[in-house]
């Protein structure tokens, strides 16, 4: 049986880790390594000036660890605590919300899938759009269903992540299908805001999102949730352009001529 370890960056008493542990533990041997609180938007950050504090816990009957860390730190403690019994998949979520476009380098959900391809193990970042349904459980059975169906190619790629989005549906007949994506772009703007009251001398500022023109670029993360179809993007930690990297090459030979 396949070992399947589980995290999130809401926390490991969320509604979204609550569902995966259920779907997956149907199907896998599952581990739950994460978070003991929201860590939303940490991003790839891991902590490395403290020891990081684990206690036991047991959630939907799955035995496991919480962790005062960030969510890449729970992948890097999770692989490490069970090297005895090494881990074949990582899935991290289900976030509250969808991880679409640029949104990834911002995400802790993405960033924890991420530590596992960089460590080798192939992994899932799993996200719901909120809205009406918040079907959390229809979202674990899409995830599993997504592990179920491209089994070969994640045990063949072994640095590789799919970014799950699952658009916000009151269950299965409305989803309208799968679409394999690519990165939209961003459909805000970060501004920054100076509160106006100031204490001893310092000055306070806030980030605010400012909406823009949403594109729904043809084939993007944004137009297959937009349709209600579930989002798959396959993703590398490896972000060289080698695309580019030729075009670089060719201008530096040339001016050194």
């Amino acid at each position: 049986m396949k070992r399947v370890l589980i995290t999130n960056d809401d926390g490991f008493e969320s509604p979204g880790i609550r569902a995966l542990l259920g779907a997956f533990a149907q199907k896998a041997e599952v581990i739950l390594v994460a978070p003991s609180d929201e860590r939303s938007c940490s991003s790839h950050s891991i902590t490395a000036r403290r020891p990081l504090v684990a206690r036991e816990v047991e959630v939907e009957g799955v035995q496991g660890f919480a962790v005062d860390g960030t969510p890449a730190d729970t992948v890097i403690l999770g692989l490490n605590l069970f090297n005895h019994v090494p881990i074949d998949f990582v899935v991290s979520g289900i976030n509250r919300g969808p991880n679409l476009g640029f949104d990834v380098f911002y995400s802790g959900t993405v960033a924890a899938a991420m530590e596992a391809a960089m460590s080798g193990v192939p992994s899932m970042a799993v996200s719901l759009v909120l809205g009406e349904h918040a079907n959390y459980q229809l979202a674990a059975r899409v995830a599993l269903e997504v592990w179920e169906t491209f089994g070969a190619i994640l045990e063949r790629e072994r640095n590789l992540v799919l970014n799950v989005n699952v658009p916000d549906c009151r269950g299965e007949d409305d989803i309208a299908g799968w679409s394999i994506t690519e990165l939209g772009d961003r459909f805000y703007f970060t501004r920054v805001r100076e509160l106006e009251q100031r204490v001893d001398g310092l000055r306070r500022f806030t980030f605010e999102e400012e909406q823009r023109d949403l594109l729904l670029l043809e084939n993007s993360d944004f137009q297959a949730v937009w349709h209600s179809r579930v989002s798959i993007t396959p993703l590398r930690p490896n972000l060289t352009d080698y695309a580019l990297q030729k075009d670089l090459r060719l201008v530096l030979e040339s001016a050194r001529k």
